[in-house]
């Protein structure tokens, strides 16, 4: 070793060592690109849905691979996505990547509803600037800065039961979400923080005919392009879970219902194939 050292020099032993970094450098594999958000993070079956998605190493975006095959997607000329989902697929959430020249990124949670679907619209920072929205609708919304808030209007009858949910942790959104209720004169009614995981439910009972007011925002008033939401606001039958909560293939089995607004008898035969 010492006559190799005497021979080579340490120019030689230089060399060696920038070859074998230079190596390692070239095999080592760049970082898949990531997806972080997809706006709006849902749609209704039976409607075609424009999309716009941010993330890492997204370059040269050809189109978007949803885990259910039917959902057909197209890029437009403003650089989104015009997503149609055919009213055969059934509601509930599906995985949604990029695909562009550094592949397929990782993976954000799209929802299939069954809902009429809006986009929530600034200003409605206060509840004079609640946006009015209907009864039986999914609100897409997003808490863009720190302290931002987001209000909307709805109407209800007296006793009407409206089963208000907001997810946010289930898209994979960074919003930590806090809903409340408030009468037309300012009372606040209700609160939620948390019933699905950390995402809120409230079920509102309408203590007479008017109108009310949800409110969104973060728990400690923070805010992001990440922070989007789903807001539903659902008087018809919702089921919370099923017992028991699996049948087997190829048997026609009972199984009872559990929710809000659902029939007294919360009964349904099931045929799996």
């Amino acid at each position: 070793m010492k006559h190799w050292r005497r021979q080579c020099g340490r120019p030689a032993i230089l060399a060696v060592a920038l070859s074998i970094c230079l190596g390692g450098i070239a095999s080592t594999a760049l970082p898949n690109p990531v997806l972080k958000t997809v706006f709006p993070a849902g749609g209704r079956a039976g409607s075609t849905v424009e999309l716009a998605v941010t993330g890492s190493r997204l370059d040269g975006l050809t189109t978007l691979v949803f885990s259910h095959p039917e959902i057909v997607v197209k890029l437009n000329e403003k650089g989104r996505f015009e997503v149609t989902i055919p009213a055969a697929v059934p509601t509930g959430q599906y995985d949604v990547r990029a695909l562009g020249r550094n592949g397929l990124s990782s993976p954000r949670t799209f929802v299939v509803g069954t809902l009429a679907e809006f986009i929530e619209t600034e200003p409605n920072n206060t509840s004079s600037d609640a946006q009015d929205v209907a009864v039986n609708a999914t609100i897409n919304g997003r808490i863009g800065k720190g302290g931002d808030e987001d209000r909307f209007r709805f109407s209800a009858k007296k006793g009407q039961r409206v089963v208000i949910e907001c997810a946010a942790e289930r898209l994979d959104a960074r919003l930590r979400a806090v809903i409340e209720v408030y009468d037309a004169k300012g009372k606040r009614l209700a609160v939620n923080r948390g019933f699905f995981g950390i995402d809120p439910l409230i079920v509102f009972d309408a203590p007479a005919d008017g109108s009310y007011v949800v409110r969104v925002f973060d728990l400690v008033y923070s805010g992001s392009a990440d922070h989007i939401y789903r807001l539903d606001l659902d008087s018809g039958p919702r089921v919370a879970f099923a017992v028991p909560p699996m049948v087997q293939t190829g048997r026609t089995s009972r199984v009872a219902l559990y929710g809000w607004n659902l029939p007294r008898q919360n009964l349904a035969t099931i045929e799996s194939g």
